[in-house]
Parts: structure tokens; C-alpha cells; sequence
């Protein structure tokens, strides 16, 4: 076994991982072969753990990347446009008010927050889809308001 645990660490770090990562997923892997009940034959021992090595280091790459990008997003932004100092500011954000509060909320998240689609999609359990959908019927509804407050295409 634990030669077994010396070649992983090996591949891993051949396919990128650090010393550190490669050593804790084997760690990782060796405390979920103790704690299933499964039973795993000998000869079939060496793969399960290459298996399931390899599906524990994806998934802490993908854990790890979405992170960097949370924390780019949030604390590495570059405030270059401001949109409380754009003169049609109070105009936009009265107009969004007006509309039901779920639309309020998808343009705020998408346009203010700087949410993709995907992201929307799960923070409001909906699917891309409908997010998609509610986020052309949410523009639509804002532009009409938009206009009946005398707003037509950038110009007051």
C-alpha cells in the first residue's frame, strides 16, 4: 500500500500537483479506503486508488480555481468605472426598484454584481435557461419604464 501511495505521489507531481497537494490527496485516498465498507480485492487495489486519486486532485484544482477567481472578483477588482457617479445613475436604479423584486434582483446581480449567468443560476437555484430568459424579460420591462420616464436611448 504504501508503495502503492509513493507512485501516485510521483505521478500527481508529474502531472503538476505540488509535493504537498499530491500528499494530501493520498492522505485523502487512504482515509476514504478506511472509512468505506466497500471491500476491494488486492489486484485490483493499485487502480481504485490511481481512480480515485486522480478524481480527488480534479476535484481540489477546480475547488482551488474557483476560489482564486471568487477572490480575484472580490478583493483584486479595478474600479475604473463607477456607476454611482454616472450623471443616469438614480434615474436606472429608481426604474429597477419599480420592477417585482426577483427581476430587481437578477439585473442587480448580473449588472451591478457582475454575476455571469451560471453563477445567478445557482445562487437562485434556477437554470441557465431560465435565467437567460428572465434577464431578456427583466431588460424588456426596464427599458419600457425607462422610457415612459422620458429615457430613449441614452438620451434624456
Amino acid at each position: 500500500m504504501i508503495g502503492f501511495a509513493r507512485e501516485i505521489v510521483s505521478y500527481l507531481q508529474k502531472s503538476g500537483a505540488s509535493k504537498v497537494e499530491a500528499e494530501g490527496v493520498v492522505q485523502d485516498v487512504f482515509v476514504k479506503m478506511l472509512e468505506t465498507e466497500i471491500i476491494i480485492p488486492a489486484e485490483k487495489m493499485r487502480a481504485w486508488m490511481y481512480r480515485v486519486s486522480i478524481r480527488r486532485y480534479i476535484d481540489r484544482y477546480r475547488r482551488d480555481k474557483r476560489y482564486l477567481q471568487i477572490l480575484k472578483k472580490e478583493f483584486f477588482k479595478n474600479h475604473s468605472v463607477i456607476p454611482f457617479e454616472n450623471q443616469n445613475y438614480e434615474l436606472l436604479r429608481s426604474a429597477i426598484e419599480e420592477l417585482p423584486s426577483k427581476e430587481a434582483a437578477l439585473l442587480e446581480l448580473y449588472y451591478f454584481q457582475g454575476f455571469t449567468v451560471k453563477e445567478i443560476a445557482r445562487i437562485m437555484s434556477y437554470s441557465v435557461s431560465k435565467v437567460k430568459i428572465q434577464l431578456m424579460r427583466s431588460r424588456a420591462k426596464l427599458r419600457k419604464k425607462l422610457e415612459k420616464k422620458g429615457y430613449l436611448n441614452g438620451n434624456i
